[in-house]
């Protein structure tokens, strides 16, 4: 194959990493977009991280309810939304994973 024609595909999503000190160190804890499902967070994690899954678990945490900032003074107006909601996933991992220690000085 010729140099420069192999096709690379990056994800146009992002996947945080929860630090959950509640969980045992086979699980971890990612906040992931609502359109990604199971299949898809552990053919991720198995290609791009060569991490094995054993399960996933899934749910979608809805927001409260806020009142919306009235930038028209004039006509005050209560309005109310609620925020988008937050799908988190806990994936059973095959091998422990143990997170690194939080950074003590934050100084730059």
């Amino acid at each position: 194959m010729p140099l420069g024609t192999k096709k690379v595909f990056l994800p146009n999503f992002t996947l945080a990493l929860v630090r959950t000190p509640h969980l045992p160190p086979n699980y971890a804890q990612f906040i992931v977009p609502l359109n990604i499902n199971k299949l898809d967070l552990k053919d991720y994690l198995l290609h791009v991280y060569n991490v094995e899954v054993l399960s996933v678990r899934s749910f979608i945490q809805q927001q409260k309810i806020q009142r919306a900032k009235n930038k028209d003074l004039s006509r005050p107006k209560i309005e109310w939304y609620r925020p988008r909601a937050i799908k988190k996933m806990t994936v059973e991992l095959k091998e422990p994973f143990v997170y690194p220690l939080e950074p003590e000085d934050l100084s730059p």
